[in-house]
C-alpha cells in the first residue's frame, strides 16, 4: 500500500490520501474543503494538529497527542498515548487514550478506554467505557457499562446499564440498571435505578424509583420515593411519601410524610414517620413515632418507646418499654413496661406493668401479680376503631 509522509515540524495541506499517512512530531495538517480523507491508517510519531475533519481507517499516536479541529471518523480504532482532543464529533468503534480524551460534541463507540480524564461536550452512545480518573458528560448519555476509578459527573438525562465508580457520582437523572459506588452518589432530577450499592452516602433531590438499595452510610431523598428493598447501615431520610416492599435500617429512619411497606420494616435504632406508618411486620429496637402505626405484627424492643397509636393484629411491647394507645387482636405487654390505653381481643399484662388508661377486651385477659392498672379491665362485645394520635 502506498503512503504519504509528513516531515517533523512541517505544515501541509491535504485533501484525499491514498494509502497510509505517516506524520512526524509537531506537524500541522490543514484540510482542503474542511476534511482530510485517508484510505489507510494514520501513524504519528509524536504530537500533531489537524485543522479540519479527519477520516481514516485507524489512528495511532506514539509518545504524543492529537488535536483534531473538526470531526474524527475512524473505521477501526484510535490509540493515543497522551491526549486526544476532538473539536467536533468522534465516531470510532475502539478508542484508547493514555491520558485525556476531550470531545466537544457527540461521541459514538463500542469501547472507550481512558487512563486519565474524559470530557464529553455533547451526547454519548458507548457500549463500554473505562476511565482511570474522571468522567464528565454534558449531553445525554446512553452507555452500556461505566467503570471509573475516581469521579463521574453526568449533566443531562442518562440511560446506563452498569456503573462502577471508586469515588463519587453526580448525575442529573435518568434510568440506571446497576450502580456501585465506593464513595457518594447524588441525583438532582427524577431517577430510576434497579440496583444501587453505595459505600458512603446517597442524596436524591427529586422523585425516585429504586428497586434495591444498599448503602453503608446515609440515604436521603428530598421527594417522594417508590422502592423495592431499602437497606442502610446508618440513616435513611425521606421528605416525601415512601412506598415499597421492605425497609432494613441499622440506625435511624425518618419520613416526613407516609411510609407504606407491603412486607417488613426493621429499624435497629429509631423510626420517625410524621404521618402514617404501615407495614406487614414492623420491628423497632429503639424508638418509633407516628400518628398511626398499622401492621399485622408489631414489636418494640426492650426499653424502647412508642409515640402514637398502634393498630396491629399482634402487638408485643417488650420489657421496660413505653407505649401509648394499643389496638389489636393479640396484645402482650411484658414486665415493667408503661402503656396508656389497651384495646384487644386477647390481652396479656405481665408483672410490674403500668397501664394509665382504660383496658377493653372481647375474649380473654391475663394480668400477672404486681401489675398496676388505673382502672379495672372491661369485657365488651366490640372494640373501638383505632384513632390516630394528635
Amino acid at each position: 500500500m502506498s503512503e504519504k509522509i509528513i516531515k517533523k515540524g512541517s505544515t501541509e495541506r491535504l485533501g484525499k490520501v491514498k494509502g497510509n499517512l505517516k506524520i512526524g512530531k509537531n506537524s500541522t495538517l490543514i484540510a482542503d474543503n474542511g476534511t482530510i480523507v485517508v484510505d489507510g491508517a494514520i501513524i504519528a510519531k509524536g504530537s500533531f494538529v489537524c485543522e479540519g475533519a479527519l477520516v481514516a481507517r485507524n489512528l495511532r499516536v506514539k509518545n504524543g497527542s492529537a488535536e483534531i479541529v473538526g470531526h474524527l471518523e475512524l473505521q477501526q480504532y484510535a490509540q493515543v498515548d497522551n491526549k486526544l482532543e476532538v473539536n467536533g464529533n468522534l465516531l470510532c468503534p475502539d478508542v484508547s487514550v493514555g491520558g485525556t480524551l476531550e470531545v466537544t460534541s457527540d461521541i459514538q463507540s463500542e469501547s472507550v478506554k481512558v487512563g486519565g480524564t474524559i470530557k464529553i461536550g455533547g451526547n454519548a452512545k458507548i457500549e463500554s467505557l473505562k476511565v482511570g480518573g474522571t468522567l464528565k458528560a454534558y449531553g445525554e448519555v446512553d452507555i452500556g457499562s461505566i467503570a471509573v476509578g475516581g469521579t463521574v459527573k453526568l449533566m443531562a438525562t442518562s440511560t446506563v446499564e452498569s456503573v462502577k465508580v471508586g469515588g463519587t457520582v453526580k448525575v442529573t437523572g435518568g434510568k440506571f440498571s446497576s450502580i456501585k459506588v465506593g464513595g457518594s452518589f447524588k441525583a438532582t432530577e427524577r431517577i430510576e435505578i434497579d440496583v444501587v450499592d453505595v459505600g458512603g452516602t446517597i442524596k436524591i433531590e427529586a422523585p425516585a424509583k429504586i428497586m434495591d438499595l444498599d448503602v453503608g452510610g446515609t440515604f436521603k431523598c428530598d421527594a417522594d420515593l417508590e422502592f423495592g428493598k431499602l437497606d442502610a447501615g446508618g440513616t435513611i431520610r425521606i421528605t416525601g411519601n415512601a412506598e415499597g416492599e421492605s425497609v432494613k435500617v441499622g440506625g435511624t429512619f425518618v419520613c416526613n410524610q407516609n411510609l407504606t411497606c407491603s412486607e417488613t420494616i426493621k429499624v435497629g435504632g429509631s423510626c420517625r414517620v410524621d404521618k402514617v406508618l404501615t407495614g406487614k411486620e414492623i420491628k423497632v429496637g429503639g424508638k418509633v413515632e407516628a400518628l398511626l402505626i398499622n401492621a399485622e405484627y408489631f414489636e418494640i424492643g426492650r426499653k424502647g418507646e412508642v409515640i402514637g397509636t398502634v393498630n396491629s393484629d399482634r402487638i408485643i411491647i417488650s420489657s421496660r418499654a413505653t407505649a401509648e394507645d394499643l389496638y389489636g387482636k393479640e396484645i402482650r405487654i411484658e414486665e415493667r413496661s408503661r402503656v396508656k390505653n389497651v384495646y384487644g381481643e386477647d390481652i396479656t399484662i405481665e408483672e410490674n406493668v403500668r397501664v394509665s388508661g382504660e383496658i377493653l377486651y372481647t375474649d380473654e385477659i391475663y394480668v400477672e401479680d404486681g401489675a398496676k392498672l388505673a382502672s379495672e379491665p372491661k369485657k365488651v362485645t366490640s372494640l373501638p376503631s383505632a384513632k390516630a394520635s394528635k
